[in-house]
Order: C-alpha cells, then structure tokens, then sequence
C-alpha cells in the first residue's frame, strides 16, 4: 500500500459518489446526526468523554461541519490532505491517540446507520468504511507515522 499523503484517492469514482449520496440524506438531521455520533461514541468508549471540555452542542455542528467539508473534497486529494494534516494535528493536540480512531470509526458508521434507516445498506456501509479507513490512517499518519498507521492497519 502507498504511503497515505500521495495524491492517489482512497476511493473509486462510484465509492464517492455514495458517500456523498448518503452524506446528502442526512440532510436536515445534521445537528440530530451530530448527537447521535456522540451518544454512539460515549456509549463505546465512556472515558472519551473526558475529552471534550466545551458545549456538545456546538461539537455536535463543528464535527457535522468538518464532516461535511471532508466529504465535500473526498473525490479531491490536493486539497483534502492539507485539511486532514490540520485536522488530525489538532487531535493530537486534544489527546486522541490511535486506538481512539477504530471507535470514532464504529459510531460514525452506527450514526450513519441510526440516522439512514433502511438505506444504510451493504453498499454504503462498504463505500463509508473505505472512506473512513482512507481518512483515518491519512490522519494517523500525519500525527503518528507510519507505525500509528500500521498499528490502526492491525487492528482494523
């Protein structure tokens, strides 16, 4: 596999096109969407909690947000690695470390699942999983290396 900071995308033309499909569907439930991700995560990983010191409210839009804005650019590798390098030394900063991302990983599919209902189907549980692998070990690596993107690789 290549090293994640290339300009090659993570995802086939048809994968993108179902993420931003089904990231379109959640339309006006953005901030419901943002409380449910939260609720999945806590409920995976209570201590992550401790994590986050401000208003959930106003985490809940930033994450739907940023969300957003990375899916926005998926099909786009000049300028969504820049934004995810940012991303993820921001991260680092607040104290997430690399077993944190498998979690993140879980409930942002069983938000995408919650929210979806039926339409969350194989496809696009499929095609979200890529995205999330591809954008998860792009910003380990920016934060960790490449022994914190092997680390997340083994135990994915």
């Amino acid at each position: 596999m290549e090293r994640p900071t290339n300009k090659k995308n993570f995802l086939t033309v048809g994968e993108v096109d179902i993420v931003r499909r089904s990231f379109l569907n959640l339309g006006n439930e953005n901030a419901h969407a943002g409380e449910v991700f939260y609720r999945q995560l806590f409920a995976l990983q209570p201590e992550l909690r401790g994590l986050f010191v401000g208003d959930m409210d106003n985490q809940s839009e930033k994450m739907t947000n940023m969300l957003g804005m990375i899916v926005s650019q998926i099909h786009n590798m000049p300028e969504l690695l820049p934004m995810l390098s940012d991303l993820a030394k921001r991260h680092l900063v607040y104290g997430v470390r690399v077993e944190h991302y498998q979690h993140v990983g879980h409930a942002l599919l069983s938000m995408m699942k919650e929210i979806m209902g039926h339409q969350f189907n194989t496809e696009v549980a499929e095609a979200w999983t890529k995205a999330y692998d591809g954008i998860a070990i792009t910003m380990i690596y920016n934060s960790f290396g490449q022994e914190g993107a092997a680390q997340y690789r083994s135990s994915a």
